[in-house]
């Protein structure tokens, strides 16, 4: 359990730093060109890492297929909303949004797993939807008085966390069948299947990035993966439930990264609706 819980907390700081160069990847060279190469620099570092240390051998089924079709339709709505939310909008903003996604994450384990939480957790999560609502109103208002945000990076937001909220239990079930680190480039590499025909009908370009613009691309591509092993290698040692909560705490340490560094200052409702998340956040991990 207590294995678990680390796990998910480490994922949290993964998550926390990769919020941070995904938004400035998005930036330098468009959210869906940014979203692409960081998912081929995902696949890349989780086949090598699954290479070294994944043993299992592939026993595939429809089941299989099955959830392999919900985690790249999951995945794909949770990155393009994210890198979209991210290039447009403010993390302070953002990113307490998405991760209510930890709700619907503990709703299906409970649902698909038979994981129980207690009457304080389900209290907990019902403060992550408050504080989630608060932000996403407080920040509508901001956004648009400030003109500093483009429409639709609110329901981008709300887009990723759906996405998440469905993509970590799928991950949960492809973990006995790809591994712990071979799961997250599986996920990616599914998202890419359904996302390059949609490119090509809708002609959206994807040019090789710079130079310049590679590090933040990299770095989205290893933390994104680094947080997604830890959950899948967490939610086998603990209770998915419990594990999700934790690794959104992310939002948390996002949040006050974008306000100690970035200069980020967000009204006085979004922080409100933020504490909200994160209490709600810490009462569901407990």
């Amino acid at each position: 359990m207590l294995a678990g819980m680390l796990l998910g907390l480490a994922a949290s700081a993964s998550w926390a730093l990769a919020n941070v160069v995904v938004q400035r990847a998005g930036r330098s060279v468009g959210a869906l060109p940014a979203l692409f190469w960081a998912l081929l620099a995902g696949i890349a570092l989780s086949a090598a890492g699954s290479a070294a240390l994944d043993t299992r051998q592939l026993v595939l089924s429809p089941a299989v297929g099955g959830w392999l079709a919900v985690a790249g339709a999951a995945g794909l709505l949770a990155y393009v909303c994210l890198f979209y939310a991210f290039e447009h909008g403010r993390l302070t903003l953002a990113v307490p949004i998405m991760s209510s996604w930890a709700v619907l994450s503990s709703a299906l384990s409970i649902a698909l797993f038979g994981e129980r939480l207690s009457v304080g957790q389900l209290g907990g999560a019902a403060c992550v939807i408050a504080g989630a609502v608060v932000v996403a109103r407080q920040a509508q208002g901001q956004g648009d008085a400030a003109g500093a945000v483009r429409r639709g990076w609110l329901p981008a937001s709300f887009g990723a966390a759906v996405g998440f909220g469905v993509l970590m239990p799928a991950m949960r079930r492809l973990a006995p069948v790809f591994g712990s680190v071979g799961t997250a480039g599986v996920a990616y590499a599914a998202a890419l299947i359904l996302a390059v025909p949609l490119a090509l009908v809708f002609r959206v370009r994807l040019p090789v990035p710079p130079r310049a613009a590679w590090p933040a691309i990299l770095l989205s591509g290893l933390f994104e993966t680094l947080g997604s092993v830890c959950i899948t290698v967490g939610g086998r040692r603990a209770p998915l439930a419990i594990v999700s909560p934790l690794a959104s705490l992310a939002s948390a340490f996002t949040v006050a990264f974008a306000w100690a560094v970035l200069r980020e200052r967000p009204s006085r409702g979004v922080l409100l609706g933020a504490a909200l998340v994160s209490a709600g956040v810490v009462v569901l991990a407990l």
